[in-house]
C-alpha cells in the first residue's frame, strides 16, 4: 500500500469531506479525490460512498481508518520520542583517568549521574600513571 495515499485516506475519513481534508493537507479537493479512487482501486472496494451530504466510511473503509489510526498514533509517538531523545543522555561514555582521582573525586560523584541519567553506561578505567591527555595517553577501545 503506498503511505502517501493512507495518510490522504485518514485525513478524509477524520475531515468527512475531501474538501476539508484537501485544506488540511494544502492539496486540492481533486488532487485528494484522485488519490482516494486511486487507493480504492488498488484495494478493489469502496471506501466512501459518494453522497452529497458528506463522506461516509464503509465498513472496508472503517476498517482502514481504524488501522490508520493506529498507525498515527504510533508515528506520533515515535515522534515524540525522537524529540526527547535529543535531550536524552544515553549510550556508552569511557572515561580514563588516574586511580587517584577516578576513586575520590570521580566515583563518588557517578551515583548522581546514574540517578539523573539512568541510560548512561560508564566504562571507568582507573590508571596508576599520571596521563598526558595532549600527548593522546587515555586509553582508546
Amino acid at each position: 500500500m503506498d503511505w502517501d495515499k493512507l495518510r490522504i485516506f485518514h485525513a478524509v475519513a477524520d475531515a468527512g469531506s475531501l474538501t476539508h481534508a484537501g485544506d488540511s493537507l494544502h492539496l486540492s479537493q481533486s488532487a485528494v479525490s484522485r488519490q482516494i479512487r486511486a487507493l480504492e482501486e488498488s484495494l478493489g472496494t469502496t471506501l466512501f460512498p459518494r453522497h452529497a451530504r458528506g463522506l461516509i466510511l464503509t465498513e472496508q473503509g472503517e476498517l482502514l481508518f481504524d488501522a490508520t489510526s493506529t498507525m498515527a498514533k504510533k508515528l506520533d509517538a515515535a515522534a515524540a520520542r525522537i524529540r526527547d531523545s535529543e535531550e536524552e543522555v544515553f549510550g556508552e561514555l569511557k572515561v580514563t583517568t588516574t586511580t587517584g582521582f577516578g576513586t575520590l573525586w570521580l566515583a563518588p560523584r557517578l551515583g548522581k549521574l546514574y540517578e539523573r541519567y539512568p541510560d548512561l553506561n560508564i566504562d571507568l578505567m582507573l590508571e596508576e600513571r599520571v596521563l598526558d591527555l595532549p600527548m593522546r595517553q587515555a586509553r582508546r577501545t
